[in-house]
């Protein structure tokens, strides 16, 4: 009967904020290294299996990063009790020019910062897109992916034709998801170059209420609905692709479902865009720079983590928040919002915002520290099988570049 009564009141309790952990990783560049140092930004961070792949970026002196594959082995996903800070392993594995037998083009990306970058299933990590200097030069003008096998430890370019009356133009500053099970990828936002008349001088367009879909069984660019808004933040999570935009001081979040075939794409009016805007909850400040990443605690539970960024006119953003998702059907999650309605008649907290409780791990070790406060620019993926984000920061409140990880989890 205990049993009964403590598992109802558990299924009554409220469900943000969450408490989480923020711990350190340690440094992962020896001492004396000649590898390039991590301090970056506008790089990104793809986690495959146990490991994060971080590539790209621009350097303290403004220069693009060689692109080279930093590799950082993560604590077992088996690890329960937050430490100090977590050991890792360190790998860099350099640009080899290995060349196509066919065209003789040389397989490797050019650098790059701002693009965009994803996993794809559980071994290929995807770059798209980026610009490859200081003037906002497009990488790639062709829309291609660049993937690298995480297996064979080699790259390969897949070409990226654009349908029948459409162009996509390059871009940088974008977001890009891949569903593994339906084979696609998804990007959104951005800005993006062209070239006038065959002459060299790129005019920055803006495309930041674009969506893209690739195919990998067609090798083909498709155009999706357009967003409502331009972005500053984007997930994909639970099927949906997920946008934040900035409106009067708050973020504003909107959706929209990718179905479950190409069969239920294709009907009239089947992808939608939809929002979620209630004036009078709280909402986080939106802040370009940062990152949202989808967070699960398990039992048909997700949520989708805003992790630090800068907000226009007020600097760095050092607060970490959640947004609770719908719950799967038929799990337990779903049946307990039914209870708490029920027992405690609490409104259901679906697209509730919340500033996370970030919990002090125990015992901080010699010459490691708290997270110092306000991040932009920095880069952020799921963990831990979705129970941990791993990140990687960019520009730290005083405008220079940070070359620290971190792993945030629930407490």
């Amino acid at each position: 009967m205990e049993e009964t009564v403590a598992a109802a009141k558990a299924m009554a309790a409220p469900t943000l904020p969450l408490k989480l952990t923020l711990t350190q990783l340690s440094s992962p560049i020896p001492e004396g290294s000649p590898h390039p140092a991590l301090a970056r930004t506008h790089h990104t961070v793809t986690v495959l299996d146990n490991k994060a792949f971080l590539f790209g970026g621009e350097d303290a002196s403004g220069d693009v990063c060689p692109p080279g594959i930093h590799t950082l082995t993560l604590p077992p996903t088996t690890t329960k009790e937050p430490p100090a800070y977590y050991g890792t392993a360190y790998t860099c594995y350099p640009p080899f020019p290995l060349q196509d037998a066919a065209t003789g083009e040389t397989l490797v990306p050019a650098p790059r910062a701002e693009h965009a970058a994803c996993a794809y299933d559980g071994r290929y990590l995807l770059v798209h897109g980026g610009r490859r200097d200081g003037a906002g030069r497009p990488a790639d003008r062709d829309n291609c992916l660049w993937q690298w096998d995480s297996e064979r430890l080699s790259w390969s370019k897949l070409r990226g034709d654009s349908q029948l009356g459409k162009s996509m133009a390059p871009r940088c500053g974008h977001w890009m998801f891949a569903d593994g099970r339906q084979g696609f990828v998804v990007v959104v936002g951005g800005r993006a170059t062209t070239t006038s008349s065959g002459v060299e001088e790129e005019e920055e367009m803006e495309i930041g209420k674009e969506a893209w879909m690739y195919d990998f069984h067609s090798m083909v660019w498709t155009a999706l609905p357009g967003l409502p808004v331009r972005p500053v933040a984007a997930a994909y999570a639970g099927g949906r692709v997920y946008v934040i935009s900035s409106g009067e001081g708050r973020g504003l979040v909107h959706y929209m479902d990718l179905l479950n075939s190409t069969v239920e794409r294709e009907k009239p009016g089947a992808l939608v865009w939809r929002s979620v805007d209630d004036p009078g909850a709280v909402h986080p400040k939106p802040r370009p720079g940062g990152a949202l990443v989808p967070l699960t605690v398990g039992h048909g539970r997700e949520y989708l983590v805003y992790i630090l960024g800068c907000s226009e006119g007020e600097g760095g953003r050092a607060e970490i928040w959640t947004l609770q998702q719908p719950a799967h059907s038929r799990s337990a999650a779903a049946v307990g919002d039914k209870i708490r309605e029920k027992l405690a008649g609490a409104e259901s907290e679906e697209f509730g915002w919340a500033e996370a409780d970030i919990v002090s791990t125990e015992g901080t070790a010699e010459g490691r520290q708290v997270h110092r406060g306000p991040t932009g620019s920095l880069s952020a993926d799921t963990c831990f099988d979705g129970k941990g984000v791993v990140l990687w920061e960019g520009i730290n409140a005083r405008g220079g570049e940070e070359g620290h990880g971190w792993i945030l989890r629930l407490a």
